[in-house]
């Protein structure tokens, strides 16, 4: 008899359970149409919601960098002041019968030995090498011809110095196309081409009697046309100031020359005098105002409608101008302020005392 094994459940080994090998593609979904543009709207509404005040920003800074401008431009002022116990002539020449009569001062011989405040202040502007290479016995213009008007050739280049661009004469609020410029003065009857470093700011010659600005300013018992800073008193110094330091004009802000600019508009084509920091036509910068239309001057609006020559004070800010005070001080007048107010600011002895403007 035969013996079998114990397991009657046969000889069969058991498998455990095996996962096939599979290959898993994962199925990339991108976005719809619907999703891109909600992405483009938000985006949209970030910089709608961020650009004016970017753009804000950037005016605040360029407004501060010009009223820095003008605070070195005063504390240069009082430093000349300082050696010279008054402030710089707005410029200096001397008339006879050869120089028009409203250039200069009169005196013995016609002397077109032109120089302006601009220079006169580069040694306290960090600028004594610039002031070391002018030569103060021929005019900043020179080298110029003028034996054909019966007055001197002048050989030294002076041009090579006024053509220099000086920071501290420009504002940022406005982008010069060219600098420096070119300008062709005509007042001695003959052209005199000049190149010029630009500059967006003028003294406070004074306000032109004819010009109607004085009918909109309470009387006064004293003269009040003239500024601080005028070819009539060029010797004018701080004890001058009737009306007192901190409400007395020294400069303003005037930008945008030799182009010109009327209710932020340029004038194609068109240039004025005054846009040079050695130009004597920025130095002879009186006030006649300009119409609120930007369509004719001698009118009554003094603050941001032109700035051309004897039109008023012009700037590339929102809302108004900067200007520095004879204390040194600079401040930012707006566009709404009265004719009173402006006219009393300009000149220096008419006895209105400005208050909070």
């Amino acid at each position: 008899m035969s013996s079998h094994p114990a397991n009657s459940g046969g000889s069969a080994t058991a498998t455990p359970f095996q996962k096939p090998n599979r290959l898993h593609t994962a199925r990339r979904r991108g976005f719809t149409m619907v999703e891109i543009l909600v992405v483009f709207v938000v985006i949209g509404i970030l910089l709608a919601l961020t650009l004016p005040a970017i753009r804000n920003a950037r005016d605040v800074a360029r407004r501060t960098h010009c009223l820095n401008n003008l605070r070195q431009l005063g504390m240069a002022f009082h430093a000349y002041h300082g050696e010279y116990r008054q402030f710089p002539p707005p410029y200096v020449a001397v008339r006879k019968q050869i120089i028009p009569q409203y250039i200069g001062i009169p005196g013995e011989v016609d002397d077109p030995n032109v120089h302006t405040y601009g220079e006169f202040l580069l040694p306290w502007l960090d600028q004594a090498p610039l002031y070391n290479r002018i030569d103060f016995q021929q005019p900043y213009f020179a080298p110029v011809d003028l034996t054909s008007i019966g007055l001197p050739r002048y050989l030294f280049d002076n041009q090579s110095v006024v053509s220099t661009r000086l920071p501290v004469f420009l504002c940022p609020s406005f982008r010069r196309e060219e600098n420096p410029h070119a300008y062709t003065w005509t007042d001695l009857g003959v052209p005199i081409p000049s190149r010029f470093g630009g500059n967006d700011y003028g003294p406070s010659n004074g306000v032109m009697k004819e010009s109607g600005l004085m009918d909109f300013v309470r009387p006064q018992t004293t003269p009040i046309n003239d500024g601080i800073l005028t070819n009539n008193h060029p010797s004018n110094g701080l004890e001058d100031i009737a009306d007192g330091a901190s409400s007395t004009a020294l400069m303003w802000e005037i930008a945008g020359r030799p182009w010109v600019w009327t209710l932020g508009i340029e004038q194609n084509d068109v240039q004025t005098g005054g846009g040079g920091w050695a130009d004597i036509l920025n130095a002879e910068n009186w006030f006649a105002g300009f119409s609120y239309t930007g369509t004719t001057g001698k009118a009554t609006c003094v603050i941001n409608c032109s700035n051309q020559a004897e039109s008023g004070v012009y700037s590339f800010h929102t809302g108004g101008v900067n200007f520095l005070l004879c204390d040194g001080s600079a401040r930012f007048l707006g566009e709404n302020t009265s004719i009173d107010i402006f006219v009393n600011l300009v000149t220096f002895r008419g006895g209105g005392v400005v208050g909070d403007f």
